[in-house]
C-alpha cells in the first residue's frame, strides 16, 4: 500500500452557497427525512455553524449521517425532549431518542439563567444520538458571556490502555472562553483522529497515517478499511486513554449509555442513547475582570509567541463538497 504521506489528495469539487441558502437546504432535508420542524432548525443551525468554521466533516457532511439515521429509525424525528431540574444548578434533559442539538436547545435558556444567578450551572443530556460538533455548544454558551465545558461520548470505536478491541467512543470534549471578537475555543476528540476522517479515507481508497488505528487483529495499520473493522487509538497513549474515560464518565453524569453498551450510530434502527454534559461558569461570580485578563493574555501569547489560541473564522460563503450538496438535494 502506498504511504499516505506520499499521496496528494485530489481537489474536491464544491458548490458555493451562502449560510442562509445552506441552512434552508439543510432544514428541508431534515424535514423530508422525517424530522420535526424544531429538530430541523436545531440540526441545520449546528451543521451550518460548523461549515462556517470550515468544519464540513462534522457539519453538513455529518448531517447526511443524521438523515440516514432518521430514515432508518435510529433518530426519533418526533422527539419531545423533557427538561427536569432536581437542583437549581442541575438540569437534565431526556432527549427522547432524538438529537442532542434539540435537547440542548430545550434547556439552553434555563442553563444560562441558572449560571447567571448561581455562578455555575450544569446540563446533562441522555438518551440522544451522537452530538456532532461540540464547538456548537460551547460557542453558544460563551457568546452569552460564560466559560463553557462540554463532554460527550459515542458508541465504542476506540481502544484505550492497550486493549485490542473498541472500548470507548472517540469521546470529544470542548472548552470556550468569552472574547470581544467572538469566543475562543477548542473542540477535539480523545482519539488521535476523528472517526469520520477514517471513514472518508476508506471511501476515497486512501491510507491513513501510522498511529491512528489498529486493525481487527490488534496490530497497527495504515489501511483505512482495516481501521474501521478494528479500533481507533487515543492521542497520547495512556494520557489520552485517561482523558477518554474521564470524558465518558462526565458525559454519562445523567444516566446515558456507556460506549460499550451503545448500539452503532451508523447501522440498525436503535438510537445509541449516549450522553452529553455541559457546564456554564459565570466569570463575574469570581472576578469581574476575568474576560479582560484572558483577552490581554491571549494578545500577549499572539504578540510574543505567535500563538493564536481558539480564534475561529466565520465564512460568509461556504464551499460545500459537491457530493454533500447532491446528497442534501436528493433528500430535500
Amino acid at each position: 500500500m502506498p504511504d499516505p504521506a506520499d499521496s496528494t489528495p485530489a481537489e474536491t469539487p464544491t458548490v458555493t452557497m451562502t449560510p442562509d441558502e445552506l441552512n434552508e437546504l439543510s432544514t428541508s432535508a431534515v424535514l423530508a427525512a422525517g424530522g420535526s420542524a424544531e429538530m430541523a432548525r436545531s440540526l441545520a443551525a449546528s451543521a451550518v455553524a460548523a461549515d462556517r468554521r470550515g468544519k464540513t466533516q462534522v457539519g453538513t457532511a455529518h448531517l447526511v449521517d443524521y438523515l440516514d439515521a432518521l430514515e432508518a429509525g435510529r433518530i426519533n424525528g418526533a422527539a419531545r425532549p423533557v427538561l427536569t431540574s432536581r437542583l437549581p444548578a442541575a438540569h437534565h434533559v431526556d432527549a427522547d431518542t432524538g438529537t442532542a442539538q434539540l435537547a440542548f436547545d430545550t434547556a439552553f435558556e434555563s442553563l444560562i439563567d441558572a449560571a447567571d444567578r448561581l455562578g455555575v450551572a450544569m446540563l446533562s443530556i441522555t438518551n440522544a444520538y451522537t452530538a456532532g460538533e461540540l464547538g456548537h455548544y460551547v460557542d453558544r454558551i460563551a457568546r452569552r458571556g460564560f466559560v463553557a465545558l462540554v463532554a460527550s461520548n459515542s458508541p465504542a470505536l476506540m481502544s484505550i490502555f492497550g486493549a485490542e478491541a473498541p472500548v470507548t467512543g472517540t469521546n470529544p470534549f470542548a472548552f470556550a472562553v468569552p472574547h470581544a471578537d467572538g469566543p475562543r475555543f477548542f473542540d477535539q476528540a480523545s482519539s488521535e483522529t476523528a472517526w469520520v476522517n477514517i471513514r472518508d479515507a476508506a471511501t476515497r481508497g486512501e491510507g491513513i497515517p501510522a498511529g491512528q488505528a489498529i486493525g481487527p487483529d490488534g496490530r497497527p495499520t495504515t489501511d483505512a478499511h482495516a481501521a474501521l473493522a478494528g479500533s481507533l487509538l487515543p492521542f497520547g497513549g495512556v494520557k489520552g486513554s485517561n482523558i477518554a474515560l474521564m470524558v465518558e464518565f462526565l458525559a454519562n453524569l445523567g444516566g446515558g449509555r456507556f460506549s460499550l453498551d451503545a448500539p452503532s450510530h451508523a447501522e440498525g434502527d436503535e438510537n445509541p442513547g449516549i450522553g452529553l454534559t455541559a457546564v456554564a461558569i459565570s466569570p463575574e461570580a469570581f472576578d469581574p475582570g476575568y474576560v479582560d485578563r484572558v483577552a490581554a493574555h491571549l494578545d500577549r501569547l499572539h504578540r510574543d509567541f505567535g500563538i493564536d489560541f481558539g480564534r475561529k473564522r466565520s465564512c460568509e460563503v461556504i464551499d460545500v463538497p459537491a457530493e454533500v450538496h447532491t446528497a442534501l438535494l436528493a433528500r430535500a
